[in-house]
């Protein structure tokens, strides 16, 4: 406490004589030789500044690098004469080491989670919700060629390429479509959705599949 009291007067003092000398410096400049107030004054700022860092640096360090330290151990409690403290009663059990609680099993995965988890076989076919409104199809069409789909009313040149595309070729595979798979089929017609359902189409293939003029 001693050391750090005596450094900050020192480092005061060095502060106190910087302002001074700064500003007896500005005052020279100023009256003596003639400068301007700024210039005078700023340069007295500077001198002021540089002197209050190396000053204490200088001399309040020396100061306090020759003075001896001050014990700072504390006394010791014991007098002479006085017995020595009791060493500790060996009898005493140590603290028992913290107990390792039992590993309890994992819980087991509820069954279905279980089968949810398994990999599908490789010979396991899944099949799209959308898949199973898709109407049956066929690669090309029947011996005997096509029908002429242009005779249903609602499709054209186009619509007939658009349903030869997708393996309808014949009016009785129009005229076997369910509800779900005239809405696959209306959702599948680029461009012409719901002409399907709108135009009919099953209503008049079951006319042209049995041989009557639509």
């Amino acid at each position: 406490m001693t050391i750090n009291t005596s450094a900050k007067k020192c480092a005061s003092t060095c502060w106190y004589v910087s302002v001074s000398l700064g500003l007896l410096l500005s005052i020279v400049l100023i009256a003596a030789a003639g400068w301007s107030f700024l210039w005078g004054g700023l340069l007295g700022v500077v001198a002021f500044l540089v002197l209050g860092f190396v000053l204490p640096q200088v001399i309040c360090t020396g100061d306090r690098a020759s003075r001896p330290l001050t014990a700072t151990s504390t006394p010791s409690s014991l007098v002479a004469g006085d017995p020595p403290a009791p060493m500790p009663d060996a009898s005493v059990a140590a603290p028992r080491e913290a107990e390792t609680p039992a590993v309890q099993p994992a819980p087991e995965a509820h069954p279905i989670a279980s089968e949810a988890a398994r990999p599908v076989a490789q010979d396991t076919i899944v099949t799209a919700p959308e898949d199973l409104e898709k109407p049956a199809t066929l690669d090309a069409p029947r011996a005997g060629g096509a029908d002429d789909l242009k005779r249903i009313k609602g499709v054209g040149p186009k619509l007939e390429t658009m349903l030869h595309d997708m393996g309808f070729y014949h009016f009785d595979q129009i005229a076997n479509w369910t509800e779900a798979e005239i809405d696959w089929v209306d959702r599948n017609l680029a461009g012409f959705k719901g002409r399907a359902s709108r135009d009919q189409w099953v209503r008049q293939a079951v006319t042209l599949a049995r041989g009557d003029a639509n």
